[in-house]
């Protein structure tokens, strides 16, 4: 066999279409029934690692449907990139601000103000 008889075989391509209401659907009402069976199982240990398991799957059942529509793979990809990139400067506020607060809470500026925010204020207000 020659290595042009061993190349992959060409896949025909096929114009992405736009999803239907039910592929639409299929990813929300998947997140909504994993949450609630996550809630069920684990109660308050749910945020513990299940959510996120959750939330991955319904990732994975997205993309697969974007599959089903005839978008490649690179396509899904890069989407997937381009909405986590746009999300990580939240995430990146988000840190610096608990890191704050966690350095607040280890000195104890946290306990110092509500002590002196506390001694301020009146009864007589209430």
């Amino acid at each position: 066999m020659t290595p042009e008889d061993r190349s992959e075989p060409v896949m025909k391509d096929r114009e992405p279409r736009e999803p239907s209401l039910l592929d639409a659907l299929i990813p929300v009402v998947t997140l909504i029934v994993l949450i609630g069976l996550t809630i069920a199982l684990f109660g308050t240990d749910a945020t513990g690692g299940p959510l996120q398991v959750a939330l991955l799957t319904s990732a994975a059942v997205a993309a697969l449907v974007a599959l089903k529509n005839g978008h490649p793979v690179a396509q899904v990809r890069d989407a997937a990139i381009g909405g986590i990139s746009s999300a990580l400067g939240a995430v990146f506020i988000l840190l610096a601000v608990g890191a704050l607060i966690g350095a607040w809470n280890r000195d104890g500026t946290s306990r110092s103000v509500v002590y002196h925010g506390v001694g301020l204020i009146s009864e007589t207000w209430f």
